[in-house]
C-alpha cells in the first residue's frame, strides 16, 4: 500500500509539471490567465503581482546557518531516525524584521538525488509545522499523550526532501518587528515574501541549488502555489538577481479559489 500510496503522489506532481527551458514563457503566461481570471476571489489585486517590474530581492548571509539550524532530535522523538532535520528562520525583511520560520526534513535515503518539495498549508493562517508537518504528511505524528511521536509510515520524504513553510508572516512562528504587517498581508506580498524565503533558504542550503522542485499545498494554496509559481518563473525569465530555482510542477488539494462561487456549487 506504501508504495502504491508514493507512486500516485508523484505521479500527481508530475502531472502538474513545468517543462525545462523551451516552454517557460507559455508557462507563466498560463499561470498568469489563471490568477486573473474570475475563478480567483480578487484577479485585480493580482494584475501588480502579475505585470509588475520585478524588484531587487533581499539576500543575507547564509553562511554557517545551515549547520546552526540542524536538529538533534526533537521533543518526543522516537528512537531509530535515520533522516536529518532542521528548523530555523529566514529574514525575508530586515528592515521590518519580518522573518519565516521552516521545517525541513531530508529523504531517510538517496537525500542527495531525490526531489525539493515545498508544503504549504491553506487558511490563510493554518500553520505548516502544527497540521503539515505533524497531522498530514511529515514524518512523525503525536501520540494522544501530546508529548511523544512516532513515526509516519506514509510520510512524503520516504520519496523526497520536504521543506515546511510557515506563511504568510503572523502564521505559526514566523513573525514581524513591526506590528502594521501582519496586518497588510496579503496575496501579493505573501508570493513575495516566499519568493525571497526560497533565494535565502537555498544560500543557506547550496546543495539543492538546481535540484529538481516542486511546490505543493492544500486549501488556500491553490492561491499560494499557482502565485509563489508564476513569481518564481518571473524572476527565472526577467533576469532576476538570483540563480533560476528549478521549479518542475506543482499540485494542489482541496483548492480553495472562490469561496462566493464554491459555497454555490
Amino acid at each position: 500500500m506504501t508504495v502504491v500510496y508514493l507512486s500516485l503522489l508523484f505521479g500527481f506532481l508530475c502531472f502538474f509539471a513545468f517543462p525545462k527551458t523551451n516552454e517557460a514563457n507559455m508557462q507563466v503566461e498560463q499561470l498568469l490567465k489563471l490568477m486573473k481570471s474570475t475563478m480567483f476571489s480578487r484577479p485585480a489585486e493580482l494584475c501588480s503581482l502579475a505585470d509588475g517590474a520585478l524588484s531587487p530581492v533581499f539576500v543575507g548571509q547564509q553562511e554557517g546557518l545551515m549547520a546552526a539550524d540542524k536538529i538533534d532530535a526533537l521533543p518526543g522523538q522516537p528512537e531509530g531516525v535515520d533522516f536529518v532535520q532542521y528548523s530555523g528562520y529566514v529574514t525575508v525583511e530586515p528592515k521590518k524584521g519580518r522573518a519565516l520560520f521552516y521545517y525541513f526534513a531530508e529523504s531517510p535515503q538517496n537525500s542527495s538525488t531525490k526531489p525539493l518539495v515545498l508544503w504549504l498549508n491553506g487558511g490563510p493562517g493554518c500553520s505548516s509545522l502544527g497540521y503539515g508537518a505533524f497531522e498530514e504528511i511529515g514524518p512523525f505524528r503525536v501520540k494522544s499523550d501530546g508529548k511523544t511521536l512516532y513515526r509516519n509510515k506514509y510520510a512524503w520524504n520516504n520519496v523526497a526532501n520536504v521543506l515546511f513553510l510557515e506563511s504568510p508572516v503572523g502564521v505559526g512562528f514566523s513573525y514581524s518587528n513591526t506590528s502594521d504587517d501582519i496586518y497588510s498581508n496579503g496575496d501579493n506580498r505573501t508570493a513575495e515574501d516566499s519568493y525571497t524565503f526560497l533565494a535565502n533558504w537555498f544560500e543557506r542550503f547550496p546543495q539543492y541549488k538546481g535540484r529538481d522542485f516542486f511546490i505543493s499545498g492544500e486549501s488556500y494554496a491553490g492561491h499560494y502555489i499557482p502565485q509563489l509559481a508564476a513569481t518564481i518563473l518571473r524572476h527565472n525569465k526577467g533576469g532576476s538577481n538570483q540563480a533560476a530555482i528549478n521549479l518542475r510542477g506543482v499540485a494542489v488539494s482541496e483548492l480553495h479559489l472562490n469561496v462566493f462561487k464554491e459555497q454555490r456549487t
